[in-house]
């Protein structure tokens, strides 16, 4: 017995031994890997990997991007996938939605019985990755609203240092995280390219559409620009103002929990019915996809579900 626990003994403490080296060998790599970002954000934009400013294209092949090239709409898709930073194309981005729309026709086929359900459900589906790619933009644009106040911050104090604005662009595009850094980086290399403060600026509030903080920034280093100021005030004084917002957005956010679940909860509730009837008595609902009448009745309820959302979501809401 003592034997046999003694065995025990000796390998929990090799499994000890090597849990905390392949721990501390990716905290190492952790580190390492960010210090490889860091450097790539602005090294050769001839390197393997490094892409500052992206390449705009619709497909990767250059017969589709010819023929995608035709449709204006797809200019805007291909300026959404830019905003949200996405490493897909158009085509790409296409291809997803034809794929959901006819895997969930025939998904819909099989549980409603009938057409107009499956052609619902599948128009629903084709339309999920626009609006990932929305989400996914809007949550960038979050993410450098939150990083905006340090990288300021870091600006201001490289100013002081005597650096130049531009070379503090630069300063954040390596010490900064994503995706404030990639914004600072593709602004300064812009400015490498031959482009002015003013338009590379401007660009980069184009790439962040909706982003009062940034566009804030943008217009009172370029007012600084041009009558002249301490800009280290400036900077101070706007950051400051950010970081105070984020403590009254934070404030407002744990007051307004509990209508935001209620929000939740009102609005999955109809899914929840619905998939709890489709589990015991599937037959119930079937007029409501096989009839003319059950179609106006399940678009109708939809048309108010997201009129609803619509009215709690703006009571909830504070402009600023």
């Amino acid at each position: 017995m003592s034997k046999l626990i003694l065995v025990l003994l000796i390998v929990g403490a090799l499994a000890l031994a090597e849990t905390v080296y392949y721990v501390a060998r990716y905290l190492g790599e952790r580190r390492g890997d960010e210090l490889k970002r860091r450097l790539r954000t602005l090294g050769d934009a001839g390197s393997p990997g490094v892409q500052i400013l992206r390449r705009r294209s619709l497909a990767r092949s250059a017969f589709l991007n010819d023929i995608l090239a035709g449709f204006p709409a797809m200019e805007r898709v291909e300026r959404l996938i830019d905003q949200a930073d996405l490493d897909v194309t158009v085509a790409q981005l296409g291809a997803w939605s034809i794929a959901l729309f006819f895997g969930s026709l025939l998904v819909g086929a099989v549980l409603f019985r009938g057409l107009s359900g499956a052609l619902l459900l599948a128009g629903l589906a084709a339309v999920a990755p626009i609006f990932y790619a929305r989400n996914a933009r809007d949550k960038r644009a979050r993410v450098i609203s939150e990083q905006l106040p340090d990288a300021l911050e870091m600006m201001s104090r490289a100013i002081r240092a005597g650096h130049a604005l531009t070379s503090s662009f630069k300063l954040i595009a390596t010490e900064c995280p994503p995706p404030v850094a990639v914004e600072f980086a593709k602004a300064y290399e812009q400015q490498n390219l031959g482009l002015s403060f003013e338009t590379a600026v401007l660009n980069m509030c184009e790439r962040v559409p909706k982003n009062l903080d940034l566009r804030l920034f943008a217009v009172s280093v370029m007012i600084q620009r041009e009558t002249g100021g301490n800009l280290v005030e400036v900077l101070d004084n706007i950051s400051r103002t950010m970081r105070e917002r984020f403590k009254f957005y934070s404030k407002l956010r744990a007051l307004t929990a509990e209508s935001r679940m209620s929000a939740w909860i009102l609005g999955g509730l109809p899914f929840v019915v619905v998939a709890a009837i489709l589990a015991t008595n599937p037959d119930y609902l079937s007029d409501l996809v096989t009839t003319h009448l059950g179609v106006m009745i399940l678009l109708g309820g939809a048309t108010m579900w997201l009129l609803g959302i619509v009215v709690i979501m703006s009571l909830l809401k504070v402009d600023y």
